[in-house]
């Protein structure tokens, strides 16, 4: 009972506070407008996305044959590949035959993207040893991803010629390819009949998110994790202004007052979650998904986190100050990381970004935006639910060690 009447009293506190409601309820509902406008055009909003053609230098020199100079690849339909019509659409290649020129072609911005293929190539896939290309970006990062995706395609073919190389021998795989080209079938590298480019949706039934949908559920998210700031500032103001010691003479335990403000703060983190998807849902038309229990739970989950972030972060932290700088250092990261602020087509980050909370909710949801069924959804669900063990886990380590007392 002593519990849930310092909630009632936190929770009466931060809503008559004007720069609480400003900042937790005004302030996403602006950043959602502003950035499903601004950046739009990153989203398709329903319809196909439009990739613009990339030009692509190819570094290939030429090796010699038994019918003198010829190019490199020409065994395995290199050409063939790059003048299908679903490739030539998307890339325009060039050839060039130094890689410092493709280089310095790049840095003057008139090539997107360069291959640089070795010279030996073709000599080490036939012996069944590796056999990579390198892969040079430009400027433009969707050029770039597209254009790593449809070498990638290449090279998939590529090596499965290989495995048939290991497993056959290099005479019967020769053998076997120029039956396949010479009847035109389909799986040979470079044949008309095979498919490279795959235009698809992001579900069974063609469905997309828009911009304002993305930025909805990031800045949710975002926000939702925000609110351990003021959980750990409600923490840290009670040891400034000498009130706990106070507190602690009355008839109520130090972990009473500790769940109090907790549990006070995650209510408001909670009416904030109820005002963004309400507030987003009315003025800009997103749509949620029919699961609302689901998406109850994961911002159940998500404040979890964001107060178990604040109980470790303030309690091992020296002082107040510190306390709020490496909570608002820790969310940005995450929230960059996820991303929350902006698409990133970067694998390493896209892989750092899985370590965060902020992706597996982001996930969850976009998921339940698209329709997704409950067992898809409940995968992103449940790694989000075991971050919130391991943070949960740290936090009673963190209040068992060092305790709320001044």
């Amino acid at each position: 009972m002593k519990l849930w009447t310092i909630a009632w009293f936190e929770l009466r506190m931060l809503t008559r506070t004007r720069a609480v409601v400003l900042n937790l309820f005004l302030l996403p509902m602006v950043l959602i407008f502003i950035l499903g406008n601004a950046l739009s055009g990153n989203f398709t909003d329903g319809g196909e996305a439009a990739v613009e053609q990339a030009k692509v230098i190819i570094v290939e020199p030429k090796t010699e044959g038994t019918a003198g100079q010829r190019e490199l690849g020409a065994g395995f339909g290199l050409r063939e590949f790059l003048d299908a019509p679903e490739i030539s659409q998307r890339l325009q290649t060039e050839s060039i035959g130094s890689r410092d020129d493709a280089v310095r072609a790049l840095i003057q911005g008139n090539a997107d993207f360069a291959v640089v293929i070795p010279a030996d190539f073709e000599e080490r896939v036939m012996a069944g040893k590796a056999a990579t290309w390198e892969l040079i970006p430009g400027k433009d990062s969707m050029k770039n991803q597209a254009a790593t995706m449809v070498f990638q395609a290449y090279l998939d073919e590529v090596n499965r010629v290989q495995a048939a190389i290991i497993a056959l021998g290099p005479k019967a795989a020769v053998e076997a390819m120029g039956a396949m080209e010479s009847m035109g079938g389909r799986g040979a590298v470079g044949s008309p009949e095979t498919s490279y480019v795959e235009t698809a949706s992001l579900n069974a039934r063609g469905e997309t998110y828009s911009s304002f949908q993305y930025y909805a559920a990031s800045m949710l998210i975002m926000f939702l994790l925000y609110s351990s700031l003021s959980a750990s500032i409600s923490l840290s103001e009670e040891k400034r202004t000498k009130t706990l010691y106070r507190l602690n003479a009355m008839p109520v335990s130090t972990l009473e007052i500790f769940l109090g403000k907790i549990a006070g703060n995650s209510l408001v983190a909670f009416l904030q979650a109820v005002v963004i998807i309400g507030g987003t849902t009315w003025f800009y038309g997103v749509d949620w998904g029919r699961h609302l229990g689901l998406l109850v739970l994961i911002c159940v989950l998500v404040i979890t986190a964001s107060m178990m972030l604040a109980i470790i972060i303030t309690l091992l932290s020296g002082s107040a100050t510190v306390a709020r700088s490496v909570v608002v250092t820790v969310i940005v990261i995450m929230t960059f990381l996820s991303g929350g602020f902006q698409p990133l087509p970067i694998e390493l980050i896209q892989r750092m970004g899985e370590f965060t909370v902020n992706h597996w909710a982001l996930q969850a949801i976009l998921r339940l935006m698209l329709g997704e069924g409950p067992d898809e959804v409940m995968k992103y669900v449940a790694m989000l639910g075991l971050c919130c063990l391991l943070l949960l886990a740290a936090g009673i380590v963190s209040y068992r060690k060092v305790g709320y007392h001044e």
